[in-house]
């Protein structure tokens, strides 16, 4: 089963009407669907097999998926402590949750708005996942999710003139197989909903040449960017802060 770019129209039509609740009802109904059709017949290996596909890894290696490891690699990409309590949160790629988890964990912001394409993921997270710390939180009150495409989601976001302090850009460690998600048009988007003042992180990948051109672009856009590192790897997450 493979997930599609799509995003379906009663959910583009609540996002049009700033309906969040219905948004996020419709999102998670999808993804009991989902469950329901396909994901609870997986074996645990596949339920494996298909995160792996879908998100390209967690940071995990394949003998023990530690768990610490995992949150040490999501705390680096979600960079709360770049978060105000209170403040608004968007994130591009739900995942598992460990983002989410991560902000919750460490702070408290008024709400934060999750965008995943894949219902699949969306199913696992929500109702199979293999991290329970993660799927309780995103059961959170403070959490609305958007099951569909990131660039069309982003650009409703500007039509109904939504502002965020804080977004994570978790698109995977690959950017190579999301290039939509990485051109200077869709960050310099994502750049325009921050608040003056605000944060952004970017997991860029391992590989130099794409760590380097997504650093370059964020300069561009109005980004004072800084690189940091995964704990014994070549992965690198970007951080930075509008200037203004």
């Amino acid at each position: 089963m493979e997930h599609k770019i799509y995003t379906p129209p009663c959910i583009i039509s609540s996002l049009l009407s700033k309906d969040l609740s219905r948004v996020d009802r419709i999102s998670r109904s999808i993804a009991l669907r989902t469950y329901i059709n396909y994901i609870s017949r997986l074996s645990i290996e596949e339920l494996w097999n298909l995160i792996d596909k879908v998100t390209g890894g967690l940071g995990y290696t394949r003998e023990d998926r530690d768990f610490v490891r995992v949150i040490m690699a999501g705390c680096i990409i979600a960079w709360p402590e770049a978060i105000d309590d209170g403040d608004k949160a968007l994130e591009i790629g739900t995942g598992l949750g460990r983002t989410i988890y991560c902000v919750l964990e460490s702070t408290s912001p008024s709400n934060i708005l999750t965008i995943d394409v894949s219902s699949e993921i969306l199913s696992i997270a929500l109702y199979r996942n293999p991290y329970p710390f993660f799927q309780n939180r995103l059961w959170d009150h403070r959490v609305n999710i958007v099951h569909g495409d990131a660039v069309e989601i982003v650009d409703i976001l500007h039509r109904i003139g939504m502002k965020f302090n804080h977004i994570i850009h978790d698109g995977g460690p690959n950017p190579g197989k999301n290039p939509r998600l990485y051109t200077k048009e869709f960050l310099e988007k994502l750049v325009k909903l921050l608040e003056p003042k605000g944060s952004i992180t970017i997991f860029a990948g391992r590989k130099p040449a794409i760590v380097s051109r997504i650093y370059n672009t964020l300069k561009q856009i109005g980004i004072k960017p800084k690189t940091h590192a995964f704990p014994y790897t070549p992965v690198r997450v970007i951080h930075g802060k509008k200037i203004y």
